[in-house]
């Protein structure tokens, strides 16, 4: 495209998205092009309909983006908006403040970027999330019957009454629990797996098995958590207006499970990913435009975080600002081990 058309079309974005009104020449030419004639610019704005990347809603209005000409913008002309002083404290502040388990450190990442992006949020624990334990007790209700305590890193307790196939006193449980804490506080269950292994048979290797099954049931409710904030930021905008828009967006966000494999769909093996209009394969986003990353503790342990919201967007913005608190996120998750 040419440097010309692609300084118009970049101010017909800019100009759209700021205030949602239909851009004229006029303005164009008071606000960026004072040395282009109306004329010019209405022929520049006409050619560029011509190419798709422009719509005129109606015959006497001015003009408006298409997909086709958000896409141009993202992928040619988009340079990320500078993140004031303000927000970069409120989101190392809000991260800082957030709980060291994986289910807060989500929530806190969905409140934050719907926050800072004023736009509807999403954010999928890392995949792959390993429990880590912080301490384990082993307590006899009856021969054989044990109540086992396990407290994870995050301060997350799980408890489960165990029945045991042979007796055990306090003391076999007192002696068993010392044993377990030495060999695995502070380790992930893949460590928890290995001891199972080795175990002889008989009462120890029986409980492992336990303590590996309630760390399996949370690791397995990690990989589909998925929260969602922000969707009152939504109501604002025009696009929405019409409360069937925003039921639209509900639905899909209220649908944890078909939310947790559309994330990883839309993302695929990128570490950013813009989804415009009529590209979104879900026909209930195809009015909406979303802005997905990764995040997470280590290259190895990745969530996905986004916000949704209408395709007019403050992409230059959004952009940053969600990658700032994908950093965040990511360093503040490695120092906690979550």
């Amino acid at each position: 495209m040419e440097n010309r058309k692609q300084a118009i079309l970049r101010a017909v974005v800019h100009e759209f998205t700021t205030n949602a009104v239909p851009v004229g020449s006029q303005a164009l030419q008071s606000r960026y092009f004072v040395n282009l004639s109306s004329a010019t610019i209405r022929s520049e704005l006409a050619e560029l309909a011509d190419l798709g990347y422009l719509a005129q809603p109606h015959t006497s209005a001015g003009r408006v983006p298409t997909d086709s000409g958000y896409r141009y913008f993202v992928d040619f002309l988009m340079d990320l908006e500078p993140i004031p002083d303000r927000v970069q404290t409120y989101i190392r502040d809000e991260l800082k403040a957030a709980p060291g388990d994986v289910e807060g450190m989500v929530e806190r990442v969905a409140m934050t970027v719907a926050a800072v992006t004023q736009n509807a949020s999403v954010a999928s624990a890392p995949q792959g999330t390993l429990a880590r334990i912080k301490h384990l007790d082993l307590v006899s209700l009856e021969p054989k019957e044990v109540l086992l305590i396990l407290l994870l890193e995050g301060n997350l307790l799980r408890q489960q009454v165990v029945n045991t196939s042979e007796p055990a006193t306090q003391a076999d449980l007192t002696r068993l629990t010392a044993q377990f804490n030495a060999s695995l506080s502070g380790r992930a269950s893949d460590e928890a797996r290995r001891h199972y292994d080795g175990a002889p048979l008989g009462l120890e290797k029986e409980l492992l098995g336990r303590v590996i099954a309630v760390l399996d049931m949370y690791e397995k409710g990690t990989e589909n958590l998925v929260v969602h904030d922000g969707v009152r930021n939504l109501l604002r905008q025009p696009e929405f207006a019409e409360s069937s828009r925003v039921h639209q967006v509900l639905e899909v966000l209220e649908e944890t499970r078909y939310l947790t494999v559309l994330l990883r769909q839309l993302i695929g093996e990128s570490d950013l990913q813009i989804v415009i209009g009529s590209e979104n394969t879900s026909s209930r986003l195809q009015g909406c435009a979303v802005v997905l990353t990764t995040y997470g503790p280590s290259d190895r342990l990745k969530g996905v975080v986004g916000v949704i919201g209408p395709t007019r967007m403050a992409y230059s913005q959004t952009v940053a600002r969600l990658q700032a608190v994908a950093r965040g996120a990511s360093d503040r998750m490695a120092e906690l081990g979550v």
